[in-house]
């Protein structure tokens, strides 16, 4: 099946790209191509899907087309684009994004019709639908024939609306004339009749209309449905819609599959991994040297340091991540050049003391006792994450810094796509009700109308009291909502994120512009699929509050080894008062803190973590300050910082390593197993972990093994 959409082709589809491929896998058919309009968005998604099911993508798009970008005139020609093979897909991703260009925006993305009349043989083209160029024109157009003769295939449709009829019967004299093949599409919108009929809820409560909507079925079908449709219509002979359905087929043979490369891609800044490996070997050494000569790294911390400095560059090496991590330090580095606040670390790359030494973080993981192999190690395959925070309104000066740094080609922000919620659903489907009762009933007043603003905001009460009984009191509602409820309906660009790639983004991957910022068609989710490294800027308010506090002082931005975090005084001053203690703003918060005192750092983050629901079980000793005693007294020293109690991810991977002797690789690895509840992954893992277990401690294997088991 070829020309079909799904939400992606906003407002305009409630189907998900999943349910074409189950149907086309359930139906027996070999290849899909959706064709969204204008845009290729998470178009990766959808190869996904198919290599899943065994089916061929066809990488496609309904582009526009437009006579002349000089002149502004809203003609906007449809027309669909499918790549022959992957040099196909870099062309078409290249349109695509020039598409989006200033000068080629009117109303919609489009390219000239002498751009589409240059491209190569590496991507076939359909005339489309009713929207076509060879529908809209006259035939003495000077550029019909020649568009005409473009095309790959004149594409007919089987809906029984007279101006589809004498669209089909026009395309039939070009084929011959021409000597070009038809090819029977459907213009698919919805993958069953209940989609369709919540597509049709959607676009009334959005105020959009087509002409004679309800005289085109625009529903998937099968291949006898297809036949029959085409039967009934009568408009052209059946040999020639019969070889017009069958030459779908020849898209197959003349497409080739699409391997996309989904491998982790961390940007090359110097030309080669191995000269980025190179500089960034020369950053930690220079920047560990001025820390050590300048006292941020005390003398005693040295050892340390440099034995983990050893380990991790080894690991950032081995998974060529040299780049990325230099990256992070030269952007860090420019921002607090250019005074430029910073956190001081977020997440686990806290654990890196080569981070701490070339700048990316401010938090030093000797003296926290952080953990380097919950950032990183040589087994995980997932990409390097490093979340900054920020302050909002630096965020576009540090986007620009990117940019400009890593080039326009190779940068890009990222898409974010919104949804319709539960309640917004119950707005739609209440909004398209109402306008049907208003024609229904055009001399009543709206206060009669049972579906009013009023009624809606009610109703939207009672589903957050009781969902299920919600749903049951108002079925004519809630009939379409399951339909509605996550379709997408809006494009826009995450605040937060930036990928910087290895390779170019408009042709790899499609871009768009938005208000001058360059973007890609994938969200997070599909930029991770692809293996491309995102780059997040999280606005924290209380960065801010310490800047400004700062600036009201005349004093420099603080530096975590500048601070004495013990002093008595300010431990005191926080049981007064909330005011800028990030994370215990709630009442329920601040109490548990003033309950549990913290005279140290260490002492807050047991608060912190104990008020989080997992902490539940154990919140109300750990705040009396109750020690908890654990099976082995090798666990109990372990976890005496935390009164005996287990409670970060940290204990556990310094329980695996320290007392069952695992690498860091393979304690980060059970790590993420205990958090997805992977209990094969965890069985497997088990006799290492007892038998490591038992060689530490000093009591007979027996009893050990009955110390860890509880």
């Amino acid at each position: 099946m070829y020309h079909c959409h799904t939400d992606y082709s906003l407002l305009d589809s409630c189907t998900k790209p999943q349910e074409y491929v189950d149907l086309a896998v359930r139906d027996g058919m070999k290849a899909l191509s959706f064709s969204e309009h204008g845009r290729i968005r998470n178009w990766t998604e959808k190869w996904a899907a198919c290599k899943k099911a065994g089916i061929k993508y066809i990488h496609s798009v309904e582009i526009y087309l437009t006579e002349s970008l000089e002149n502004k005139v809203r003609d906007n020609y449809h027309t669909v684009l499918m790549a022959k093979n992957y040099t196909g897909l870099l062309e078409l991703n290249r349109l695509v994004t020039i598409s989006n260009n200033e000068d080629h925006f009117f109303y919609n993305n489009r390219i000239s019709f002498e751009e589409f009349l240059n491209i190569s043989d590496n991507i076939i083209s359909t005339s489309a639908c009713l929207a076509s160029p060879l529908n809209k024109l006259p035939d003495s157009h000077p550029l019909y024939m020649e568009l005409a003769k473009k095309y790959d295939f004149l594409e007919i449709q089987a809906h029984n609306h007279p101006d589809q009829i004498a669209f089909n019967q026009r395309l039939l004299k070009l084929s011959r004339k021409l000597n070009k093949p038809l090819i029977a599409g459907t213009d698919t919108h919805s993958s069953s009749k209940y989609k369709a009929e919540c597509r049709s809820v959607l676009l009334s409560s959005k105020h959009k209309s087509y002409d004679d909507e309800d005289s085109f079925d625009l529903t998937y079908k099968t291949y006898d449905e297809l036949m029959e449709m085409f039967r009934t219509q009568n408009a052209i002979p059946y040999e020639e819609y019969m070889q017009a359905i069958d030459n779908t087929n020849l898209l197959y043979d003349l497409t080739e599959e699409i391997e996309l490369d989904t491998s982790t891609k961390y940007p090359i800044l110097y030309g080669s991994r191995e000269a980025d490996a190179e500089k960034f070997v020369e950053t930690v050494e220079d920047k560990f040297e001025d820390k050590v000569n300048r006292g941020i790294i005390p003398p005693e911390q040295v050892p340390a340091f440099r034995s983990a400095i050893d380990e991790e560059m080894r690991v950032f090496k081995k998974l060529d991540m040299c780049g990325f991590m230099l990256s992070e330090s030269e952007l860090i580095s420019w921002c607090k050049e250019n005074n430029i606040a910073i956190g001081t670390a977020r997440g686990s790359v806290g654990g890196s003391r080569v981070a701490y030494v070339t700048d990316i973080i401010d938090l030093n993981p000797e003296t926290w006792h952080t953990v380097f192999s919950r950032f990183c190690n040589e087994d995980r395959v997932e990409a390097g994450d490093i979340d900054t925070d920020v302050i909002e309104s630096d965020r576009p000066a540090i986007f620009k810094y990117i940019t400009d740094r890593f080039g326009k080609e190779k940068t890009a922000r990222v898409a974010s796509y919104g949804t319709i919620q539960a309640k917004g659903v119950i707005d739609d489907v209440g909004r398209h009700l109402s306008i049907t009762w208003k024609k229904e009933h055009p001399n009543e007043p709206d206060e009669k109308c049972p579906w009013s603003l009023k009624r809606i905001a009610n109703i939207k009460n009672e589903f957050d009291t009781d969902p299920e009984k919600t749903k049951t009191k108002y079925p004519e509602l809630f009939y379409y909502f399951d339909g509605l409820l996550d379709t997408k309906i809006s494009q826009s660009i995450h605040p937060a994120g930036m990928v910087i790639s290895p390779i170019t983004l408009d042709d790899n991957y499609g871009t768009f512009n938005k208000d001058g910022d360059i973007c890609l068609m994938l969200d997070m989710d599909e930029a991770h699929r692809c293996g491309l490294v995102k780059y997040d800027m999280l606005v924290l308010k209380t960065v801010q509050v310490i800047r400004d506090t700062c600036r009201y002082l005349n004093k420099p931005y603080p530096k975590t080894h500048e601070i004495d975090w013990n002093d008595e005084m300010v431990w005191d001053d926080m049981l007064n008062g909330s005011a800028a203690l990030f994370q215990f703003e709630s009442k329920f918060a601040y109490d548990s803190f003033r309950k549990f005192k913290p005279r140290n750092i260490f002492d807050m983050s047991l608060v912190t973590a104990c008020i989080r629901p997992s902490g539940a079980s154990y919140r109300g000793d750990l705040l009396a300050r109750k020690p908890h005693k654990n099976p082995s007294d090798i666990i109990d020293n372990l976890l005496k910082e935390n009164l005996g109690y287990l409670i970060y991810q940290e204990d556990t991977i310094k329980f695996l390593q320290e007392i069952c002797g695992l690498s860091g690789s393979e304690a980060d690895t059970i790590r993420r197993a205990i958090g997805h509840k992977d209990k094969n992954k965890l069985n497997e893992s088990l006799p290492r972990i007892l038998n490591g277990y038992c060689e530490k401690s000093t009591k007979p294997k027996e009893e050990a093994e009955k110390e860890i088991e509880n």
